[in-house]
């Protein structure tokens, strides 16, 4: 029940931010089942994708899911996942983490100044497409690079483009999913999976994905967002911080 209560833990917290949480799972796959990297880091995307399914089926009930803008976000994530998959054979992991480091902490604290001075979307429907896809692109590089770095970056892409941090939310689930379906079809062919080994990591995930977002829409959405905003921006650059440790 303890691996359960972590995927439950796991989702709530991947349906605040909009992330997909692969590293969190990785973590638990590695730490506490004691998986190898070479099987955790498949099996953590195998884990993560249905959380994400349902999780979306959710956002899109209440709402929460900006389709125009994800759709364009989507579009650039993919050739930037097949361009980032085979980049990476080159890229040495320390000058990756620097500069993965580097833009999360730069896009944090985008986000955080956003928050903090409380500015609007200004954006023409233009700027705001090619914007998006350049975040999907940076999305997809990311995620076909380093494999779990996708979802912060969807995430705060999606806020500085002028989305709540709900709709943020929302719509990353959205992108991420579509983005880890492609990820997962390609290491179908080339990864060994766990596939028992996550099962109630899976289930604990799935509970926490589709009750949070219903259990937020029932709160004052103004509220949230006031919390949720500068918390997604220092999470950001945590993670940031995290990368040059």
């Amino acid at each position: 029940m303890l691996i359960f209560a972590y995927g439950l833990v796991i989702g709530i917290f991947v349906s605040l931010i909009g992330g997909g949480g692969a590293a969190l799972y990785l973590g638990v796959l590695t730490s506490q089942l004691g998986l190898s990297s070479a099987v955790a880091v498949p099996t953590s995307l195998l884990v993560a994708l249905p959380a994400l399914f349902f999780g979306f089926l959710t956002q899109l009930r209440v709402k929460n899911v900006n389709f125009h803008v994800g759709n364009q976000m989507i579009v650039a994530a993919i050739p930037g996942i097949l361009i980032g998959t085979y980049s990476a054979q080159f890229i040495p992991k320390t000058l990756y983490n620097w500069i993965v480091g580097t833009i999360f902490i730069v896009m944090g604290a985008m986000v955080l100044l956003k928050s903090i001075h409380q500015t609007h979307n200004t954006h023409t429907d233009s700027t705001q497409v090619w914007l998006a896809r350049f975040f999907g692109l940076l999305s997809g590089l990311m995620v076909g690079i380093g494999g779990l770095s996708g979802g912060a970056t969807t995430a705060a892409g999606l806020t500085l483009l002028g989305l709540t941090a709900v709709e943020s939310a929302g719509t990353a689930t959205y992108v991420l999913m579509t983005m880890s379906s492609i990820s997962l079809i390609g290491h179908l062919f080339t990864s060994t999976f766990a596939w028992q080994a996550g099962w109630l990591l899976m289930l604990g995930a799935i509970v926490g994905a589709v009750v949070t977002p219903v259990i937020i829409q029932r709160l004052d959405l103004r509220r949230v967002n006031r919390v949720l905003t500068p918390f997604l921006g220092l999470l950001i650059i945590y993670f940031g911080v995290k990368m040059f440790i």
